[in-house]
């Protein structure tokens, strides 16, 4: 059985292969942000990182009383696209696939670091992609 995805561990692991990309954090070195994670068809299993200046410095649940800069909201099967580089993270949201909550400006001048971390989500090894 394998992690759940989302779930604190995953999440950690997100964070760690996040540190350890290019294009994550070279290429979102001018951003301090929260960001958040939901799955669609269970929003209650969500997971939140906090960036500064690119760099992943907390992430698990979502912390009480902190407001995610950035919401974003997906079928498992989005996110399984998204990881696979099938779906461009781009026309997710334009498509509402991914339901995204934040400045649209700030993400788009972003877009390689955007897809960048969108495509993390196919890279966690042994992930248990099951709703439950």
């Amino acid at each position: 059985m394998g992690t759940p995805v989302l779930s604190p561990e995953w999440m950690k692991s997100y964070a760690e292969l996040w540190n350890t990309t290019d294009a994550t954090r070279e290429g979102l070195k001018e951003l301090s942000m929260v960001v958040e994670y939901r799955l669609a068809e269970n929003e209650s299993r969500a997971g939140q990182i906090e960036v500064n200046a690119g760099e992943v410095v907390r992430a698990g649940t979502p912390a009480k009383g902190v407001k995610p800069d950035f919401l974003l909201t997906a079928k498992v099967e989005t996110w399984q696209r998204l990881g696979a580089g099938e779906l461009p993270a781009a026309k997710a949201m334009v498509t509402r696939k991914v339901k995204f909550r934040g400045s649209m400006s700030v993400a788009l001048a972003n877009l390689p670091g955007l897809e960048a971390a969108m495509k993390m989500f196919g890279q966690i090894d042994d992930t248990d992609w099951s709703v439950d």
